[in-house]
């Protein structure tokens, strides 16, 4: 059995799946709007700011968190965007539990 081979296989499940199918259809439906894109661009870029930050030790300033928080409440009041950010945290979740999967596994031989 070649790992490799397994990874490709993985990673082709995971194009596959729900999750991701649902994210991408509806980021092409948001992105066709130049202002959706633009605003969520902007957005994810107020945030990785502040998750660097924060991953450095460093508080994120109240008000760059303050704009962040705005930001995002008037993004989610629309309920498309909304929906969008919802299947972007769901297909987090699985990269996240297949990352754990694959940790818990190895475990003993990276030990």
């Amino acid at each position: 059995m070649n790992p490799y081979d397994k990874v490709h296989e993985l990673v082709r499940a995971i194009k596959d799946s729900d999750e991701v199918k649902e994210y991408l259809a509806i980021k092409e439906e948001l992105y066709q709007d130049e202002k959706n894109k633009s605003m969520i661009k902007d957005f994810r870029e107020k945030q990785v700011e502040v998750q660097s930050l924060l991953l450095q030790g460093k508080e994120a300033e109240p008000e760059k968190m303050e704009k962040l928080q705005n930001l995002y409440d008037i993004l989610a009041s629309n309920v498309r965007i909304k929906e969008f950010f919802d299947k972007e945290v769901r297909f987090d979740v699985m990269l996240s539990d297949i990352y754990k999967i694959i940790g818990d596994a190895l475990k003993d031989i990276v030990e």
